[in-house]
């Protein structure tokens, strides 16, 4: 009986692994696709004549979300994959 419990305590790591990954993938997704509305909008303010001071710093805003993004994404799958390894 105890080595059927193990079993599926092995099993539910991956699980909570692939859901937990899921989960991640959706809010970078959201976050990136703030990213992609921001430049849509700098692009139509530079077409409008906005100051070009205020499209920089945007432009510099939206890059900045965008890195951050990709970054912060990678440390989550990092650390959900060391816990999951801790877990197998």
């Amino acid at each position: 009986m105890g080595d059927l419990n193990n079993t599926q305590g092995i099993a539910s790591a991956p699980k909570r692994f692939f859901f937990e990954t899921l989960t991640g993938i959706a809010i970078f997704g959201i976050i990136a696709l703030a990213a992609v509305g921001l430049s849509f909008f700098v692009k139509f303010l530079d077409v409008n004549g906005i100051d070009p001071v205020i499209v920089v710093c945007l432009k510099g805003a939206e890059y900045a979300i965008f890195f951050m993004d990709i970054i912060l994404f990678g440390r989550f799958l990092w650390r959900t994959g060391l816990k999951t390894w801790g877990e197998l």
